[in-house]
């Protein structure tokens, strides 16, 4: 990045963006999608609160930061809260304990499976954790109340169930709460938030609304409680030893991984009941998000969009032969499930002996999984046809490719799958998130264009390897998705639309503060 971190919290940003592992410091399709938000509005001032592990991990942004940013901020979730051991005397002992009492309180409500007026719960949660004389990680740390507090919730758990996991289990779930309490005390002030998810990020934003009465809103793209089971079922830092006992949400997941899982889904039921608006991406997002416990009436969908543009530039020949390269644009993590696609190129391979598949993008975020997934390519005796790219420009890579590809687990409305049809390359995905209406279409005059490519079930190599031997054989097929891709695109998905209505959106609520400031 060019220039310095723009660092002014004491300036007033039109918008203030809170963000979780993603922009700027993690390339992926929702920091692109937040980067066109914010280059696409030059005249809009936003500040950006990110949240990460640790924040000693994110020293320089990948991206360049664009001059209407004016404040950005670093805190890591892992790095414990940092207030300090305040003298204890009788007066705040006792108060501690009652706090302790409302604290305990508050989370029998949330354990209702249908809690009332969640609204009220988070403003609760609020005062319980940014007032004078709140809650604290210190106390959650070394206070006798903590203590009790947690040994009374082990005493609803199975019995047998190792209490030294437990007890670890609840603090590390909890401190980074702590830390999110002392960012909403501090915050930058901004005339709206906005986060771009759920989880730690949405219940930042339902603090600070809550604390401060400022308009809230979220877009969501994949679905952040979803996406967090996924990782969960995954996991090695939950010893299934300590931990045999699988009952309740879900009887192949132990306990404490569906404690994780109720936790994450407590703090998004508050986020949407503190959001005056709800950003969802298609159809099906919007229906997930209504049984996680989104208000229907808040929640309104706005596709994704992209430069049509900037990639018609590199736009292929549609009467020239697909090259035989396979790509896939995308990080190298559980989530996209490389392995599939490493598997399904062996069987691609025997068909297609020439085959090259590239796999591009970062692969840092999962160092593991990237191991893993190298000594899986050699096991199968494929290193002279896949090649780990790393991070490249999609502009230069999409040219190269016959097919763009995904064998994701999860997605949202993949933004990478769009540019590849501006640059007129189909694609075969899996059937994940919008997948299926972007490569069929959403209605009848959109299914009347063809499909831009194929979508296969997850995890199933043969049928990924058969719907990708096709297109690249059946040069028929492959240009009829080509034309189809390019013109599902830019009838439908040019972000100047998407800019456009989220522009109205941030200025119909800079309007209803201003009007109510003026009415109070």
């Amino acid at each position: 990045m060019n220039g310095a971190i723009p660092h002014n919290p004491t300036a007033t940003a039109d918008v203030c963006l809170l963000l979780e592992g993603t922009y700027p410091y993690i390339r992926g399709g929702v920091s692109s999608w937040v980067r066109q938000v914010i280059e696409g509005m030059p005249d809009t001032r936003f500040s950006i609160i990110f949240l990460g592990a640790k924040a000693s991990e994110y020293q320089e942004p990948l991206y360049e930061l664009p001059p209407n940013v004016i404040h950005l901020e670093v805190h890591g979730l892992l790095d414990g809260s940092s207030e300090e051991r305040v003298k204890s005397n009788w007066w705040r002992r006792r108060r501690q304990r009652d706090r302790f009492a409302e604290n305990a309180s508050l989370h029998d409500a949330l354990k209702d499976p249908d809690p009332k007026d969640l609204c009220a719960l988070a403003q609760s949660f609020t005062r319980l954790l940014t007032d004078e004389g709140a809650l604290s990680g210190y106390d959650l740390a070394h206070s006798r109340d903590a203590w009790n507090t947690i040994r009374d919730q082990y005493n609803d758990a199975p019995a047998g169930l190792d209490f030294n996991h437990y007890f670890w289990t609840v603090r590390s779930m909890h401190d980074p709460l702590f830390t999110l309490a002392g960012i909403a005390r501090q915050a930058p002030q901004a005339r709206l938030y906005h986060s771009v998810s759920t989880g730690y990020a949405g219940f930042l934003g339902a603090l600070l609304q809550s604390k401060t009465g400022t308009p809230y809103i979220i877009s969501e793209h994949g679905i952040y409680t979803k996406e967090r089971e996924l990782d969960l079922a995954q996991v090695d830092w939950i010893p299934e030893d300590l931990d045999p006992f699988k009952v309740g949400l879900n009887d192949n997941m132990s306990y404490l991984r569906q404690v994780w899982i109720r936790f994450f889904r407590s703090l998004g039921k508050m986020s949407y009941a503190t959001a005056s608006d709800i950003f969802t991406l298609y159809e099906g997002n919007r229906l997930r998000q209504i049984s996680d416990g989104a208000p229907a009436d808040r929640l309104t969908i706005i596709p994704n969009g992209i430069n049509v543009k900037r990639f018609s530039e590199v736009r292929v020949n549609p009467n020239q032969n697909p090259p035989p390269v396979i790509g896939l644009i995308g990080r190298v993590v559980p989530i996209k499930d490389i392995k599939l696609f490493i598997r399904s190129m062996r069987i691609i391979r025997t068909q297609l002996p020439d085959v090259q598949g590239w796999l591009i993008g970062p692969q840092a975020e999962d160092p593991g999984y990237t191991e893993e997934c190298k000594q899986l390519v050699q096991s199968l005796d494929l290193g002279d046809c896949i090649k780990f790219k790393g991070f490249q420009s999609p502009e230069e890579m999409l040219p190269q490719m016959g097919l763009n590809v995904l064998t994701s687990v999860s997605e949202g409305q993949p933004l990478v799958i769009l540019e590849g049809y501006a640059a007129g390359i189909p694609t075969v995905t899996t059937n994940v998130g919008s997948c299926t209406e972007l490569v069929f279409g959403t209605d009848e005059a959109d299914r009347a264009l063809g499909a831009s490519g194929a979508v296969v079930p997850i995890a199933d190599p043969a049928a990924f390897a058969e719907a990708v031997i096709h297109l690249l054989t059946d040069r028929q097929a492959w240009r009829d998705a080509s034309a189809a891709a390019v013109a599902r695109v830019e009838r439908y998905y040019d972000d100047v639309d998407m800019i456009e209505r989220y522009a109205q959106v941030y200025a119909r609520h800079w309007a209803s503060a201003s009007t109510q400031a003026k009415a109070s």
